[in-house]
Order: structure tokens, then C-alpha cells, then sequence
């Protein structure tokens, strides 16, 4: 594939996802909830047939984002595109939620005290594990 459809193909995957956020608004208040997207999806690093979709939910309990990961499973099944799928766990701090937690790609503008105080211990348990490895 060269590079210009590449392009084009990506447009058309972050359109996708502006469908999907607009989805998931009608259904749930924007400030309970955040979808990130992050990974090669949304990039011309992105293989069909290879990739798949990675995608976190934070959600203000774990009811909601049962809820809300079944929209978004259904709407990538519906396309025949593998998701990898996880929610962000607060009482948990790891490095692997920095990802996410960093994205460019957004659902909503929720992101609420406890969540940026998650952000900061994930941060340091980062900063652990860097330290004990350069010792």
C-alpha cells in the first residue's frame, strides 16, 4: 500500500472512531466515562489483517464499563476488526496504563482528580522500575 492510501485509509479508521464516540455519547454521560485510543489503529502504522484495535475504558464502575466494552466490541466485530480491550483499574497503579492515559485520541474530556492521581502513580511505579534497572 503507498503511502497516500495509507493515508486516506487511516482518515477513513479515525472516522470510524468519530462514529463510535458519537455512539457512545447518546448512550452514556460524558462525565462518567473516557474511551482511549492508542496503538498503531489510527496511524499509517496500522496493518488490516495484522493489527488490532487498542483501546482502554475509564469508567466510574465496573457496571459501566461492561456496557460501554460491549458497544465497542460489537461495533469492531460488526467490522471484522480484532480489539484489544481493557479498563483502567484506579486501585492497580502500572506503567502498561501510561499508554492510554497519554493518547492522542479521546473519547471525552473526563478526566477527573482521581483518575490524574492514578496517572502520577503509574508515573512513579514507572520511575521504579527504571531506577532499580540502571542500578
Amino acid at each position: 500500500m503507498i503511502v497516500e492510501e495509507k493515508k486516506i485509509a487511516a482518515i477513513n479508521r479515525i472516522k470510524e472512531l468519530i462514529f463510535l464516540q458519537n455512539e457512545l455519547k447518546q448512550r452514556f454521560s460524558e462525565n462518567t466515562y473516557n474511551v482511549f485510543v492508542f496503538g498503531s489503529y489510527p496511524t499509517l502504522r496500522y496493518n488490516p489483517g495484522q493489527s488490532d484495535v487498542d483501546i482502554a475504558v475509564y469508567a466510574d464502575s465496573l457496571e459501566q464499563y461492561k456496557e460501554i466494552s460491549l458497544v465497542i466490541e460489537d461495533f469492531f466485530n460488526e467490522r471484522d476488526i480484532p480489539v484489544d480491550l481493557f479498563f483502567i483499574d484506579i486501585n492497580t497503579p502500572a506503567p502498561v496504563f501510561l499508554a492510554p492515559l497519554h493518547a492522542q485520541i479521546q473519547f471525552t474530556d473526563y478526566f477527573p482528580d482521581e483518575l490524574k492521581r492514578f496517572e502520577n502513580e503509574c508515573a512513579t511505579e514507572l520511575d521504579k522500575i527504571k531506577r532499580s534497572i540502571a542500578v
